[in-house]
Order: C-alpha cells, then structure tokens, then sequence
C-alpha cells in the first residue's frame, strides 16, 4: 500500500519519538542509528524531521531523547535543545524531558525547571538507572513533584546492565541475546514488572493523582492485568491494582503495529487510556500509517474512538488545545 492511498484519517499526534542531540556524546546509539542508517533523522529537529512528518500526515510530534543519557548537565542541555526546538516550530513539536533520574531531587528540580520554565509538556525517564527502580522512598520527592505539576511521566525502556545482560546468555548467538534483551521481550518485560514494583510499594497509594505512560501496548502490561490484579501477595494497599491500570496509566502503540495487540487491549482497557505513537526514527513512519488504515479497515474502534487514539486522548491527558489539520504546513 502506498501512503499516497491513505487519506481521510484525523489529525495525528505522536508520543514516542526520539532524537539525539549534538551536544552529548551518543554512546551506543551512534553505532545503532548508523547500522539503521537513520543518522540523518536521529540528529535533526528541523527539516528532515518535518518533512517526514508532512508525507505521512502527522500534526504535532512529541521529541524525546534516546534512552541511557541520566547524568544532571547532559539532561539540562538535552532539555534546551527540546526547548528550542518546540519554541522554534509550536505548532509542530511538544517536548517530553530527560530527566537525571540517579538523583531523585535533581530529577525533580530538573522536571520543574522544563515545565515551568521550559515550556515542556512532561517528561521520558529511563526503565532504570545501573539497574536501580524508582519505588523507594527516596523517589518520594519526585513522585510528588510530577503529581505537583500534573505532569505525564513517559516510563520508556533503557539498555541493560551487564549483569542484567547474563540473564539472556544461552546457546545461541550474542547478537540473539543481545535482541532478547532488548525490543525481543527483556525490554517490555523489565518495564511492566517496574509498574508492579511502584504498585506494591504504595507509589499510587501516596500519589494518587500520577499519571504515567507506557509505550509498545503497554509493555506487555494489558495482557497480564488479570494475573496481576488477582495476586494474593502484593501487600495490604488502598488502591487496587484495576483502579490503579484504570486511573493511573495510559499506553501507545509506538514500535508494535499488529491489529491483534489492539484487539487484546481492548477487552481491558479503555480506548481513552489508547494514544497512537510511532517509535521514530528507529520505526518508519510509514508502518504507523499503514496500521491506521488497517485499523480504520477492521471495524474495532468506531470513529470517534479512532479520533481519540489518533489524537483526542494525547490532547486531553497534555492539555493540548484541540488539534486542527497542519498536514503540508511548516510553521
């Protein structure tokens, strides 16, 4: 199918879409994004970018930086190139922060700064930061902090630790191990065991008003909802594990472009928790336009519900204005 033949959808508003600043050292992603040949997209905010977003029919992106950059000054100063390119084009790009998360109150005074200051939308933290989670007390300080400033938390996923690596050795090749830990399950599996980790430690119970978001279907998360919800031994809380999927999360469809995986979320979880992502550079926004169509094809969402996923529900949870069609338009 051509995108030429794709036409008629609503507005689009993308959540998990990455770039890699110039100013900080790119680490592993430079080998990655080279192997994909994607280097021209990951590093521009401008015209690649928004050329890429005219052909495919996409009105505002929200740019995030690739995951694995936790230290204080890199997060300020990849935070400044979010600002300045929201500010140079704002009708086009809304920003989600990268945070120092090894440092619970640098990460909440940093969250301050982007969104009072800044002018960002909310924020993407890394899974983890050298294996250590988020559910202690100590992260009390930015919990409260995002619930302060009603701000979305985007929980993405991040590379492995060598010692988490270990877990996926086995008789076949590194490059297979190296999969498994990542987008081949280990990364969407990490991330849904750390939403039961804040559920068991009462983060929901202390900060009722969170909201978070999961990316790729929610990690896996919808599936085993019930499984979860009906443990016995995740401790004496006030919320239970339904109020909290139901109250406390929303989920996109960045990187997994099966109708099936909808169909499942469905019979859990409201279309209203449901925002449509692409995973750009690393997913071509082409296959997020063509699982548009299919799903518009397939009968399992009605209009109204398709306007939510492709753009009512993001402008609602960010307290964007209601999104008038930009497609062709570089502002």
């Amino acid at each position: 199918m051509s995108l030429s033949g794709i036409s008629g959808l609503p507005p689009l508003i993308t959540l998990e879409e990455h770039f890699l600043s110039r100013s900080v050292e790119p680490g592993l992603f430079k080998a990655i994004i080279s192997r994909l040949e994607i280097e021209d997209k990951a590093f521009d905010l401008s015209h690649i970018r928004l050329a890429d977003m005219d052909a495919s029919g996409v009105t505002i992106q929200f740019i995030s930086h690739c995951a694995s950059f936790s230290g204080k000054r890199d997060c300020m100063v990849i935070n400044n190139d979010i600002a300045t390119a929201v500010k140079a084009h704002p009708n086009r790009f809304a920003g989600l922060a990268s945070l120092p998360m090894g440092e619970p109150a640098a990460a909440a005074e940093e969250l301050r700064r982007c969104i009072r200051d800044l002018g960002i939308s909310g924020a993407m933290i890394d899974n983890h930061v050298n294996g250590k989670y988020y559910e202690a007390y100590e992260y009390d300080v930015f919990w409260s902090t995002a619930q302060e400033l009603d701000s979305p938390i985007y929980l993405h996923p991040t590379l492995a630790t060598n010692s988490m690596k270990e877990w996926y050795d086995g008789s076949y090749s590194p490059a297979a191990a190296a999969s498994m830990s990542m987008d081949a399950f280990g990364w969407h599996y990490d991330t849904a065991t750390h939403i039961t980790r804040i559920y068991a430690a009462g983060v929901f119970d202390r900060f009722p008003k969170l909201k978070i978001v999961l990316g790729h279907f929610g990690e896996s998360l919808p599936f085993w909802k019930q499984r979860i919800a009906t443990s016995k031994g995740l401790g004496a809380l006030a919320r239970s594990f339904n109020e909290v999927y139901d109250e406390n999360l929303w989920f996109t469809t960045s990187g997994v472009f099966g109708i099936a995986p909808l169909a499942c979320m469905l019979q859990n979880t409201a279309p209203e928790r449901i925002m449509f992502s692409i995973d750009y550079p690393f997913t071509p926004m082409a296959e997020g336009m063509i699982w548009l169509e299919e799903l518009r094809n397939s009968g399992l969402v009605s209009q109204e519900q398709l306007e939510m996923i492709c753009h009512g529900n993001a402008e609602k949870l960010f307290g964007l204005p209601s999104t008038p069609s930009t497609l062709g338009l570089i502002v």
